[in-house]
C-alpha cells in the first residue's frame, strides 16, 4: 500500500527500532563478540529481519546517508569489544504474523524481532506465546547486563508489567507514551476555537470537530479502533467482562445491566457521523488512510500515537510533506493531545507502551546473550553514540528525536544528547508528552491473571455490532447490544480456561482490588458514583 505522495509502510515502520536506528540497506556483515564470558572465541551468528538491527552498512550507503553512517560508527565500536560474533541481515519482514509465527514454531525465525508481533500487538496474546515457548527465556541476560536498572522511570511499571512468574521473554524495545488526538492547531486557531486540553472530553471533541467541518474537510478521522475510543474512555471494556469463576472460560459478557450508560455513548459517535456529518469515518479505514486524510488536510484531526508526529524529517516522511503542503512549520500545524477523559472525571485512556524485543527459543545462550548484549549497548552507549553523530552532521535535532525516542527507553539519554526534543517539536507538543507519561497506569488483566495457554473466544460479534453501529443510519442498539451478550456467552460455553479456578479467584481478587485503590486514588468521583457501586453489585458476590 502506498500512502500519499509516496509516503509507504516502509519509511513509516522506520525508527520504530527505539533503541538504534534500523539498518535496512548493506549486504557486508559486522564481525563481533560479546563484552566478557561466554563462547571463549567461537563464533556466534545473529540473524535479524527487517528490524532492529542490522548488519554494517557498506561503504557506499554511509556515504549517501548520515543515518546509516551514524549507525555504522557504533556498531564498530561495539564489535571492537565483541570480535567473533556476526550479524546477518536475512529477506525477513518482521512485521508479519503469521510468518514470524510460523517461523518460529519451525525454527526459522531471525534470532531476534519485535516480540509483540507474535501475538499481533495483543498484551494477552504475546503472554501466551511467551508460556508456549515461542520465544526465549532471557531473565538471566537482563539481569546480567542490569537492563531494569538502566530504565528511565515512565517506563518500569509498564516492563514490570510483562513478567511472568518472574521471568521475562523479551527485552525493552522502546517507550511511547501512548495515544492521543492529533489535530490542526492553525485551523484551530485561526477559526477561533477551543485548543484541546488534558481535562477535555468527548462532548469537547464533538463540538470542535464539528466546527472544523466544512464542505471540502471533515473534523476528524477515526479508523475502526479509533470508533471505539469513546467507549474506551468510560471502560466499556472492564465493565462489560465479568468474573465468572463457575464457568469453563472464567469469563462472561453483560452488555445490557448497563445498557443506559453505553447507548447515550454510541449515539453521541454516531451523532458525530450522521448528524454533524463532521466524521470520516469507516470501519474497513484503518491508520494509513486515516494518515493520508490529515496529511492531505480532508480531516482536521486523527486518532493516533504520538509519534506520528515526531518522523525523522527524510523527504518523504509526513511531517515533510505537511510543512511543505501548507508552507507552515510543523510545530504551528499540528498538535497532539492526551485521549478525552469519561464521564464523572474517569482518566486513563491515554497508556504508556513499552515495545518488546523477543528472542528466537532456538538460539543456544551465549548466542542470547550476545543479541541482549547487543541490544543493551545499541539502547545506551550506542545509542549517544549514534544520535551524537546524527547532529554533528546535520544539526538537526529532529533526527535525534524522531520517533519514539522522543521518551528513551532507558534514564539519562536527553540529558547526554545534544539539544532538546523541545527544540525538535515545540514545548506545546512536549508537554503534552510528558503529561501523558505522568498519567498513572490502569491495572491491566496481563498483569495479574496467568497467561492463557488456551485459545479463546474472538472479537468477531463485538467487531460486528460495531460495524453496524456506525455504518448503519438506523439501528437498535439496546437491543444490539442484548445480541452481542448472548452471542458472546454462548461462544465463551465452548471454551475452557488453561487457569484453575482457585488461581483464577486469587488473581481477580488482586485485580479488582487494585482497580478499587486506582480509581479512588486517581479518579474519586467516577470511584464513588460508578466503579464502587458495580465492583460490590457484580463483581464481589461473582468472587464469592
Amino acid at each position: 500500500m502506498t500512502f500519499h505522495d509516496g509516503i509507504t509502510r516502509r519509511s513509516l515502520l522506520k525508527g520504530m527500532a527505539g533503541g538504534g536506528v534500523l539498518a535496512v540497506a548493506g549486504g557486508a556483515l559486522a564481525s563481533c563478540s560479546r563484552d566478557g564470558g561466554g563462547s571463549g572465541g567461537a563464533d556466534i551468528v545473529l540473524t535479524t529481519g527487517n528490524r532492529p538491527y542490522g548488519p554494517m552498512p557498506t561503504a557506499a550507503e554511509q556515504k549517501a546517508n548520515p543515518t546509516l553512517r551514524a549507525y555504522a560508527e557504533a556498531l564498530s565500536a561495539w564489535s571492537k569489544k565483541n570480535p567473533g560474533i556476526t550479524i546477518k541481515r536475512l529477506d525477513f519482514d518482521t512485521d508479519n504474523q503469521e510468518l514470524l509465527v510460523t517461523s518460529l514454531a519451525g525454527g526459522t525465525a531471525p534470532s531476534m524481532f519485535p516480540g509483540d508481533v507474535v501475538g499481533g500487538w495483543n498484551r494477552t496474546a504475546v503472554k501466551a506465546a511467551m508460556v508456549k515457548g515461542l520465544v526465549a527465556d532471557v531473565t538471566d541476560h537482563l539481569e546480567e547486563h542490569k537492563l531494569h536498572d538502566k530504565l528511565a522511570d515512565y517506563a518500569k511499571p509498564i516492563w514490570d508489567g510483562w513478567a511472568i512468574d518472574g521471568k521475562y521473554y523479551a527485552a525493552p524495545l522502546a517507550y511511547n507514551c501512548g495515544t492521543g488526538i492529533h489535530y490542526r492547531a492553525d485551523l484551530i486557531k485561526e477559526l477561533g476555537l477551543k485548543e484541546p486540553t488534558p481535562d477535555w472530553t468527548w462532548d469537547d471533541v464533538r463540538e470542535l470537530a464539528k466546527g472544523l467541518t466544512t464542505d471540502k474537510r471533515k473534523g476528524i478521522g477515526l479508523q475502526s479502533w479509533g470508533l471505539g475510543m469513546r467507549m474506551a474512555a468510560d471502560g466499556m471494556g472492564m465493565f462489560t467482562e465479568i468474573p465468572a469463576p463457575e464457568t469453563t472460560w472464567n469469563w462472561r459478557w453483560d452488555y445490557t445491566t448497563n445498557a443506559d450508560t453505553w447507548v447515550p455513548l454510541v449515539e453521541g459517535v454516531r451523532g458525530m457521523i450522521f448528524e454533524d456529518k463532521s466524521v470520516l469515518a469507516d470501519v474497513t479505514l484503518n491508520d494509513p488512510d486515516i494518515w493520508n486524510a490529515f496529511i492531505g488536510g480532508t480531516a482536521a484531526m486523527h486518532n493516533n500515537s504520538m509519534v506520528f508526529f515526531t518522523n525523522s524529517p527524510d523527504e518523504d516522511t509526513t511531517n515533510v510533506v505537511m510543512e511543505k503542503r501548507f508552507d507552515k512549520p510543523l510545530e504551528e500545524l499540528v498538535g497532539w493531545m492526551t485521549q478525552p477523559i469519561g464521564t464523572n472525571g474517569r482518566i486513563g485512556t491515554t497508556q504508556g507502551q513499552t515495545d518488546l524485543l523477543s528472542y528466537s527459543p532456538d538460539l543456544d545462550e551465549d548466542a542470547l546473550d550476545a543479541a541482549v548484549n547487543l541490544h543493551t549497548y545499541m539502547s545506551g552507549d550506542g545509542y549517544i553514540l549514534q544520535k551524537k553523530a546524527i547532529f554533528d552532521q546535520t544539526k538537526d535535532p529532529r533526527r535525534i528525536y524522531d520517533w519514539a525516542n522522543v521518551t528513551p527507553i532507558f534514564a539519562g539519554i536527553v540529558e547526554a544528547l545534544p539539544s532538546s526534543p523541545d527544540e525538535a517539536w515545540g514545548t506545546t507538543f512536549m508537554d503534552a508528552v510528558r503529561h501523558a507519561t505522568q498519567i498513572p497506569l490502569v491495572p491491566q488483566t496481563s498483569w495479574y491473571f496467568p497467561a492463557e495457554e488456551n485459545s479463546g473466544p474472538t472479537t468477531t460479534a463485538y467487531d460486528d455490532a460495531t460495524q453496524k453501529w456506525y455504518s448503519e443510519a438506523k439501528v437498535d442498539i439496546r437491543a444490539d447490544l442484548g445480541n452481542l451478550e448472548q452471542t458472546r456467552n454462548k461462544q465463551a460455553a465452548d471454551f475452557t480456561s488453561s487457569a484453575a479456578d482457585e488461581e483464577f479467584v486469587a488473581a481477580a481478587k488482586k485485580y479488582y482490588g487494585d482497580h478499587a485503590t486506582y480509581w479512588e486514588k486517581n479518579a474519586p468521583e467516577f470511584y464513588q458514583n460508578v466503579f464502587k457501586g458495580w465492583y460490590d453489585q457484580t463483581v464481589a458476590p461473582a468472587l464469592g
